[in-house]
């Protein structure tokens, strides 16, 4: 190598070197990359998209898009692989009658028509379905959505609350032979206080729901509806041309304190309708147990007091168990008690849907003076169609449940169901079979059973989780301000 290569090589390394002192010192000196320039610094989303963490922070949607926390509402009751069995062919009447394009369900199977009072049971089986994972949250939020776009857009009687009756396929008013009303057949205020029911325990166990709840409320005009500690509905004459409208006191002991309660929780007087211990209140003796009934004189209202076991048990699971109804419940089930005692029939009476002529009819614990009547609304008897009623078998059995009789119940409809159809209406007491008929109603009430063994009774249970409707309608009037008026 001659002495010119070495010196260029020589000057090559010196270079080298001092570029290397000057890299080192400058990393040294600047602050890291690594690091946030300041301790409040969060990291960049280029830096967390780079590394894939996001180290400090908690707002994935993994975290997000859970529901609420339901802590409140207690610590749930497993149930058993029955239970779940019961809540499937229950849920699978709600799957066959549903109508995408209203979001209502048919009232009874295959047949296009629903009421408010069973448009009430639809959404208890739609919660209880969700609850239970028949089906997903997509689901559940697709159908509640659908049914407050009715709710929120159905035409009203007269502009003042829902109709009696709606066609399902159209969102339309209808009469009872589901043809077109154009200007409706009344408003039925115990339908109301069903549904009511339900919207309050949507909005307490999905509070999302809350508002547009007390929306479906406030279109609502309850003057008329809502007077003088009781619950009125609407009719139209059929003796008048003009068609006008009627208004009518509406509910007897027992569905009248279950639905005076409900509009009690929203601030309405119901200082005669909320109580069993009102002056309507009589009593008979029936197998030595004192049975409630209404002394409202049919022939001067119109109306009959069917004692049942429905609004009663009702009334426990939705509204609570207290003084006045304890007793009240105990009797009911009591008496059919004692008369399979006395007579080997085991007996579970309440309305229901049935298979064949009249199609709806009465059985009851006392109607009209008689005891263990079969009855329409007209007065008219068929007590060769008595039935056991699935729905009141099985209220009796989960509010009983340490009762041996409740064994006999639940084991003697354990079978009234379709599979592909959902529970039957009841069975033949007379040894005629099932009673075949498949309701909304029947269906709904084994479902909310079914939740009500989950988590308890649902008012009660939402008041302590301070969820629920939160109703402007009116401003608040208690029993007690009405007794000092």
């Amino acid at each position: 190598m001659n002495k010119n290569n070495l010196k260029i090589a020589l000057a090559w390394l010196t270079g080298l070197g001092i570029a290397g002192i000057l890299i080192l010192f400058i990393n040294n000196s600047a602050p890291s990359v690594a690091e946030p320039a300041a301790a409040n610094d969060s990291p960049s989303l280029l830096q967390m998209l780079k590394t894939g963490s996001t180290s400090g922070r908690n707002d994935t949607f993994c975290a997000l898009t859970t529901g609420p926390d339901n802590s409140c509402l207690g610590s749930p009751q497993a149930l058993c692989s029955k239970d779940l069995e019961m809540a499937k062919i229950a849920w699978k009447y709600f799957e066959n009658n549903y109508n995408p394009t209203t979001g209502l369900y048919n009232a009874a199977d295959k047949y296009q028509s629903t009421t408010m009072w069973d448009t009430g049971s639809a959404l208890a089986a739609t919660i209880t379905a969700h609850d239970l994972g028949l089906i997903d949250e997509k689901t559940f939020d697709e159908r509640i959505q659908a049914m407050f776009k009715i709710l929120t857009t159905m035409e009203l009687f007269n502009k003042e609350a829902p109709n009696k009756v709606y066609h399902t396929g159209t969102g339309a008013m209808v009469d009872y032979r589901n043809q077109p009303a154009p200007d409706g057949i009344g408003v039925s205020i115990l339908d109301l206080a069903r549904i009511v029911s339900w919207l309050n325990t949507l909005s307490c166990m999905h509070p999302k729901y809350a508002y547009p709840s007390k929306k479906v409320l406030e279109r609502w005009d309850m003057t008329r509806l809502i007077k003088d500690g009781q619950m009125f509905g609407l009719y139209r004459d059929p003796a008048s041309k003009e068609k006008a409208i009627v208004v009518a006191q509406e509910g007897r002991l027992g569905y009248e304190q279950y639905a005076g309660k409900i509009f009690r929780e929203l601030g309405y007087d119901q200082q005669i309708s909320a109580t069993y211990n009102n002056k309507f209140r009589a009593v008979t003796n029936i197998y030595d147990v004192p049975i409630a009934y209404d002394s409202r004189d049919p022939r001067d209202l119109g109306a009959y007091n069917y004692v049942v076991t429905e609004s009663y048990a009702m009334d426990v699971v939705e509204n609570g168990l207290d003084a006045e109804n304890q007793p009240l419940l105990a009797n009911i089930y009591e008496v059919q008690k004692r008369r399979w005692q006395d007579t080997g029939i085991v007996t579970a009476v309440s309305e229901d849907n049935l298979d064949q002529k009249p199609y709806f009819l009465y059985n009851t614990i006392f109607t009209a003076g008689l005891p263990w009547n079969a009855t329409t609304d007209k007065g008219v008897r068929y007590d060769n169609l008595r039935t056991v009623s699935v729905k009141a078998a099985l209220s009796l059995a989960i509010l009983f449940p340490e009762d041996p009789y409740s064994k006999e119940l639940a084991y003697t409809v354990g079978t009234a169901y379709d599979p592909e159809r959902g529970w039957y209406s009841g069975i033949y007491e007379n040894g005629g079979g099932y009673n075949k008929a498949i309701t909304a109603n029947t269906n709904g009430i084994i479902m909310s059973l079914l939740l009500y063994k989950k988590y308890g009774e649902f008012y009660p249970v939402c008041k302590r989780c301070e969820r629920g409707i939160k109703s402007q309608v009116i401003a608040a009037k208690t029993c007690d301000a009405c007794a000092t008026e």
